[in-house]
This record gives C-alpha cells, structure tokens and sequence, in this order.
C-alpha cells in the first residue's frame, strides 16, 4: 500500500535546492545567449545544446520538488 507522502526537506536543503535551481536556470540563459553570438555553426550548435541541458536539469530538480 503506497502512502502519499510528503518530502520531508530541512531548511538547509531546500537552500541548496535553490542554490542549484538558481545555477541551472543562469547556465541555460548563458548558454542560450552564447549560442546567439555565436556565428561558427558547430560552437552554436555546442552552447545551444548545453542551454537545453541545463533546462532539462531546471525542470527534473522542480519535477523532483512536485512530487
């Protein structure tokens, strides 16, 4: 029988959750502009490429928070 449980996070770790969040969120804003100055294909296709990762951190950290 599953109980639905809330995640029981102390003070301290939601701060480092938040911290992380922050990181994720100001990587792919980065990364996402360096793949628009960026005039060399393969250089744009790496830094847009690193902006979709560190979306897809943001968003698995916040689903993680959901639960």
């Amino acid at each position: 029988m599953e109980t639905d449980k809330k995640k029981d996070l102390d003070y301290k770790t939601l701060l480092i959750i938040q911290e992380q969040l922050n990181h994720e969120i100001l990587l792919y804003k980065k990364y996402l502009n360096y793949s628009h100055m960026c005039y060399d294909a393969e250089l744009k296709n790496i830094c847009y490429n690193s902006s979709q990762k560190h979306k897809k951190n943001f968003e698995k950290i916040l689903s993680y928070l959901r639960e």
